[in-house]
């Protein structure tokens, strides 16, 4: 028999922005080029939205010069902004313990997991952050991004399942 203890169980749900991922692929439908196929509209579309995030976060705190370590730090807000729940490994190295647009990237990661890091890597850019790239590196259970300095690290950068 059941006995209510009084304890309350708090049960963490990962956030999805599936809204994100829609905006972008509509971005990139609406804007498709001649020549272009649909992955490379989305692909270009997802790193000019990530560049625009960049720019304006860049505008708005007006961060100066931004290396690896304090790029990351930097970066890390729009990280947490947008669920991605980053974990920093090292000062120069952060991995994503959720990935906000799963259950999508299980079913395209190639499209999906592609689009993630080039918003991803087209926020780095729009930021200044010098010396930090954000490469494919899938694990399980986590996002396909890692970020860091490129110094020691096993990220490839060609999507999952390639």
């Amino acid at each position: 028999m059941y006995e209510p203890t009084g304890e309350q169980i708090t049960v963490n749900i990962p956030e999805r922005r599936h809204e994100l991922l829609a905006d972008l692929l509509l971005d990139a439908v609406l804007t498709e080029q001649t020549g272009e196929t649909a992955t490379q509209a989305a692909m270009r579309a997802a790193r000019q939205r990530g560049r625009q995030v960049g720019e304006a976060a860049r505008h708005e705190s007006r961060p100066g010069r931004l290396g690896p370590e304090r790029g990351l730090t930097t970066y890390e807000r729009l990280l947490d902004q947008y669920g991605y729940e980053p974990v920093r490994e090292t000062p120069t190295r952060i991995r994503l313990r959720n990935c906000p647009f799963h259950p999508l990237a299980a079913r395209a990661p190639d499209l999906v997991c592609g689009m993630n890091q080039a918003f991803l890597s087209g926020y780095l850019e729009g930021l200044e952050v010098s010396g930090v790239r954000a490469a494919l590196a899938p694990e399980p259970g986590e996002c396909c991004v890692r970020l860091g300095s490129g110094d020691g690290e096993s990220a490839e950068g060609t999507p999952p399942g390639r």
